[in-house]
């Protein structure tokens, strides 16, 4: 019974230490030598450009893991079981594991498994000083070119970023991927 309470006290400090040092690169992380196409700020209910934003909006490619199963996988860290498969990451090609805000779309992947282990092209916002990423858009890689990924009612034409019952008839939703939109279209966030 000790040696189970010391493991898991050794895996808890384990992932706080992780968890500070993610907050700690996010807060230290030197400035981005290639500016992203699109910088935007929020302030007080307007956007504008500034020479320090609060976020700044990238895309990020990969695949959507479960944090605790990819903390395992890559560096060895049992995590508390009661905690396991509650957070989603984007795992890098080169690695990197960027953890995803869970809001509505960041819970999506939670809650659909069609939504991870694949390859995905994430337009996301980057807060200042924040380790986690808000997912603005979901695209997927296909033969066909790049799809863009959210749930439709085909009763009310109504799109959602989650999968669930509609909002407005409560009947089935489904899993739609379109021809992805031209960079610059701005109906996606």
């Amino acid at each position: 019974m000790r040696d189970a309470s010391k493991k898991a006290l050794a895996a808890a400090g384990l992932l706080a230490g992780f968890c500070a040092a993610q907050v700690a690169w996010a807060a230290e992380r030197p400035a981005q030598t290639k500016k992203p196409a699109t910088v935007e700020t929020k302030s007080a209910g307007a956007s504008h450009k500034t020479d320090k934003p609060a976020w700044i909006t990238e895309t990020l490619r990969g695949k959507v893991v479960w944090l605790d199963e990819a903390l395992a996988r890559l560096y060895g860290v049992a995590v508390e079981p009661a905690t396991a498969h509650t957070e989603v990451a984007l795992e890098t090609p080169a690695g990197a594991l960027v953890p995803i805000m869970s809001d509505t779309r960041g819970r999506a992947f939670a809650v659909d498994e069609r939504l991870r282990d694949v390859e995905l092209e994430l337009l996301v916002r980057r807060y200042s000083g924040a380790p986690h990423v808000q997912v603005i858009r979901v695209r997927k890689h296909t033969p066909e070119g790049l799809r863009e990924l959210d749930y439709w009612c085909d009763i009310c034409a109504i799109r959602m970023y989650i999968l669930k019952d509609c909002e407005c008839c409560q009947g089935p939703t489904r899993l739609r991927e379109e021809p992805a939109e031209a960079e610059g279209d701005s109906s996606g966030s």
